[in-house]
């Protein structure tokens, strides 16, 4: 108690570190805990200068089936997504199975209204700084907490927490054509993706995103691995390409998601997770659960306990991927076309990553077996 018996109000000070989903959606939470912060961005804008579509994988988001509803319900994120999307066409070199159901949504990423982090930015009242590049050291003694949310690996590799699983590189391109604005293309096959995958995920009936991620090699390489794939599967003499992109993307984990005073969220917190490389949901649920721990004062691992246990049961498929030939993929397509097994895995709660799993090593198994079989006939 102070003199005039006015009590002393302790103002909590936060502040963030990149204007991204997870950034954002830690300052809905604190917004909502009554902490406003203080949120900083190195661009000049919110959103990516790369336009593209994503997508939240109701396969891979599990127990969270429908990671639009769970998200408004659970963590009080609004998002309004481009479209959901009810069929999902997997294209391994000489096979193919498509799947229909509920199975996820579509989301814009680009500089619009409609992008993901500009309908986070329009839920946030505190202030953004742009175009300032700062370091959570800069900012450790004006504030009592700071979050890490720029999205990059960088910073939790200075302080020693981040491990490496899977460092890629995307290159995409923007096409225009006729496309089915419910349907989900991806493309496994290791000779273009070193153990990866291709994705076609639509605009709209006309228009379309093609991204190609490749881990493993030389940013040189990247064009190399690109336009073997669109010719291999006659792209452009289907689609028109508008534009084209590429970046570097880091999948990890770390070792704790807080040092001290400072957090680490989103994917430099480990967020995208080490099977595909998905890494939106993972970036909204961490940076809410992060504000709940400054507000409250809970455990950030209690907090993050589920989230950190799917990725390490999905980190035990990267090994299987990065090992599994094309043949693998083709007779992983025939299994998947058993009646009742599509819809097993998309439509049911099982464990998917036990049945994966199981799957990749039956089929790597069992190809082993044949080309030992081979090798001693001859």
């Amino acid at each position: 108690m102070c003199k005039n018996n006015v009590m002393k109000v302790f103002v909590m000070k936060v502040a963030i570190i990149g204007a991204g989903t997870s950034g954002l959606s830690c300052a809905i939470e604190l917004e909502r805990n009554g902490i406003h912060p203080v949120i900083f961005e190195r661009n000049g804008f919110i959103g990516e200068i790369q336009p593209h579509v994503s997508a939240f994988l109701g396969l891979i988001t599990r127990p969270a089936s429908d990671p639009i509803k769970f998200m408004d319900k659970i963590l009080g994120i609004k998002l309004k997504p481009l479209n959901q999307f009810r069929k999902v066409i997997h294209y391994s070199p000489n096979n193919q199975v498509a799947v229909t159901g509920h199975l996820g949504y579509f989301t814009i990423r680009g500089m619009g209204e409609n992008d993901v982090k500009n309908q986070l930015r329009a839920q946030v009242k505190s202030q953004v700084h742009f175009s300032s590049f700062v370091h959570p050291e800069d900012l450790e003694n004006e504030f009592d907490y700071v979050v890490v949310a720029d999205g990059n690996w960088l910073t939790p590799t200075r302080y020693g927490i981040w491990q490496e699983i899977m460092p890629t590189w995307v290159k995409g391109g923007i096409f225009e054509g006729d496309f089915e604005d419910h349907t989900l293309k991806m493309w496994l096959d290791n000779e273009l993706t070193k153990g990866v995958y291709i994705y076609l995920a639509p605009y709209s009936k006309n228009k379309a995103v093609i991204a190609h991620v490749v881990q493993n090699i030389e940013h040189e390489e990247l064009n190399d691995y690109w336009h073997r794939f669109l010719k291999s599967r006659e792209i452009l003499k289907k689609y028109n390409m508008l534009e084209s992109w590429e970046l570097p993307h880091h999948a990890g984990t770390v070792t704790t998601p807080r040092v001290g005073k400072i957090y680490f969220a989103g994917a430099a917190g480990g967020g995208a997770e080490p099977f595909l490389g998905f890494g939106q949901f993972n970036a909204v649920v961490s940076g809410v659960m992060i504000a709940r721990s400054i507000a409250q004062g809970t455990d950030i691992n209690l907090l993050l306990k589920d989230v950190n246990k799917k990725s390490e049961e999905l980190k035990t498929l990267r090994p299987l991927m990065n090992a599994a030939t094309n043949k693998d993929f083709d007779r992983l397509m025939t299994i998947m076309k058993t009646p009742g097994l599509r819809t097993l895995v998309y439509r049911t709660d099982i464990d998917i990553i036990k049945l994966l799993s199981t799957g990749l090593k039956l089929v790597s198994a069992e190809n082993k077996k044949q080309a030992s079989q081979t090798k001693g006939g001859k």
